[in-house]
């Protein structure tokens, strides 16, 4: 009995080819900026006022103090573009069958002229 391992038997065996396909690909990008602070630094200006009673404080009352900080930015953006491709149905033209090894010297072999009738 021939002894043929099965993980050979299920091979597909294939030719590879490969197809080139120049595009220009454009994508839409958003830069939407951002700004966020850093860590904040107190540094106390002169000594603490010690005032006794109650007193009235001056200002807004759980208030903010605002400023403006303007800054000119130039954000890199990196994409990465990639393509994925699907091929449509296979068509066969059979254009031979054979007993013996027709294979081993395939590229050797010119394919049949076509016919031509004179006259026509």
């Amino acid at each position: 009995m021939l002894n043929l391992d099965a993980g050979v038997l299920n091979e597909t065996q294939t030719c590879p080819a490969v197809g080139y396909q120049s595009a220009s690909i454009c994508v839409p990008v958003t830069v939407t900026p951002f700004a966020q602070t850093g860590v904040t630094t107190t540094k106390c200006c002169g000594n603490p006022v010690v005032t006794p009673g109650r007193d009235i404080c001056g200002g807004v009352r759980n208030g903010s103090c605002f400023f403006t900080i303007t800054q000119d930015i130039c954000v890199s953006v990196p994409v990465e573009f990639g393509a994925v491709a699907a091929v449509g149905d296979s068509f066969v033209n059979c254009t031979g069958v054979s007993d013996t090894d027709i294979c081993t010297d395939c590229g050797s072999i010119l394919p049949p002229a076509e016919s031509v009738v004179p006259g026509i």
